[in-house]
C-alpha cells in the first residue's frame, strides 16, 4: 500500500484541487463557527495541494549542465511484456524516431528471433545482453560499437555497457528491478543496487529501463541527488506516464488510462534531453519511452 500511495502522489493533485474549490465556496456561504471550520479545512487542503504540486514539479526545475549542441542521439526503452509486444510496432517506432540506442526488457528468445527477422540489425547492428524465458531478458542495441562492462546484480539482472561515440565513451545502464508485487523487500533491494551502480558509473551515463518505480519513490529521489536528471523532466514540463498502456488493464470492463511513470531514462554528465514522448506498443502493458538527448558544450 505504501508503494502504491507514493506512486499516486501526483494524482492526488486532482482531488485536492476539487476539494479546495468546494471549500472556497463553502467558506464563502457559511457564517459563524461553520465558516471557521470550513476555513481551517481549506487551509489544510490548500497546504497539501501545494505540497503535492511541489513534489510533482520539483524534477522539472533541475538545471542542465551547459547548452545543447547539434550532436544528438535518441534513446528508446520498452518492456516487451514477456515477449508479447508486436515486433513490427517496435521496429516502426525505431524508424519513426530515428532511435540510436534501444533498451528492451522482458526479451524472450522468440521475441528476439522476430525482431531479427524484421531486420533490427539493419537499424542497430551492435547488441549486448541476452534474451531469457520469463521476465529476465534484457538487451541493448546501438548503432555504435558496444563494450560490455559488467552485470548489474539485481534479481532481474541488468547490464552496464559502454558505447563508443564521437564525444568519447558513453555508459548505458540497462535496468529492470523486480516489481513490488513480487515482494517489496526485493523490489527495494533491486532499486538500491541500481542506484549504487549508477552512482559508481564514471563519465557521461544514461540509465534506462523499466524501473517499476516513479519519481516519488525514495530510491529514484536518491538517484537524482547523485546529479542524475530524469530525461522526461529535462525535456520540459509534461505528464508522460508509461503504465498501464491505455485499455490494457480493465476494471469492470472499463480500460484504465496510463497513470504511472514506471519507465525512465536518467542522464548524468554533459547531456541534456531536448525531446521526450511515450508511444503505445500493441501487446505490452507498458508504453515505450523515447527521448532525444543532446551533448552539451
Amino acid at each position: 500500500l505504501w508503494v502504491i500511495l507514493r506512486a499516486s502522489a501526483p494524482l492526488a493533485i486532482i482531488p485536492y484541487a476539487f476539494a479546495m474549490i468546494v471549500l472556497v465556496g463553502t467558506t464563502w456561504r457559511l457564517r459563524g463557527a461553520g465558516r471557521s471550520v470550513a476555513a481551517s479545512a481549506l487551509i489544510v487542503v490548500t497546504s497539501l495541494l501545494c505540497l503535492h504540486v511541489w513534489w510533482f514539479t520539483e524534477p522539472f526545475l533541475a538545471d542542465a549542465h551547459g547548452s545543447p549542441t547539434g550532436n544528438t542521439f535518441t534513446v528508446m526503452t520498452a518492456n516487451l511484456h514477456i515477449g508479447r509486444a508486436d515486433p513490427a510496432a517496435v521496429l516502426g517506432a525505431m524508424d519513426r524516431y530515428g532511435v540510436d540506442i534501444l533498451v528492451l526488457e522482458e526479451v524472450t528468445p522468440s521475441a528476439l528471433a522476430e525482431l531479427d527477422m524484421g531486420g533490427i540489425d539493419r537499424r542497430l547492428d551492435h547488441r549486448a545482453g541476452a534474451p531469457s524465458e520469463g521476465r529476465d531478458g534484457i538487451m541493448v542495441f546501438a548503432n555504435e560499437h558496444l563494450h560490455e562492462v559488467g552485470v548489474i546484480d539485481a534479481a532481474t539482472p541488468g547490464y552496464d555497457v559502454e558505447v563508443a561515440t564521437g564525444r568519447g565513451p558513453l555508459h548505458i545502464l540497462a535496468v529492470h528491478p523486480t516489481a513490488p508485487n513480487n515482494g517489496v523487500a526485493q523490489w527495494s533491494r533491486d532499486l538500491d543496487v541500481v542506484v549504487a551502480s549508477a552512482r559508481a558509473s564514471n563519465g557521461p551515463t544514461v540509465v534506462a529501463g523499466d524501473f517499476n518505480a516513479t519519481l516519488d519513490h525514495p530510491q529514484l529521489r536518491a538517484l537524482m541527488d547523485f546529479d542524475y536528471r530524469d530525461a522526461s523532466a529535462d525535456a520540459g514540463l509534461g505528464w508522460r506516464p508509461t503504465w498501464p498502456s491505455p485499455g490494457n488493464i480493465r476494471l469492470d470492463g472499463v480500460g484504465l488510462p496510463s497513470l504511472f511513470g514506471l519507465d525512465h531514462v536518467f542522464i548524468r554528465g554533459p547531456l541534456e534531453a531536448t525531446y521526450a514522448r511515450t508511444r503505445a506498443i500493441p501487446g505490452t502493458d507498458h508504453r515505450a519511452l523515447v527521448t532525444r538527448i543532446s551533448w552539451t558544450d
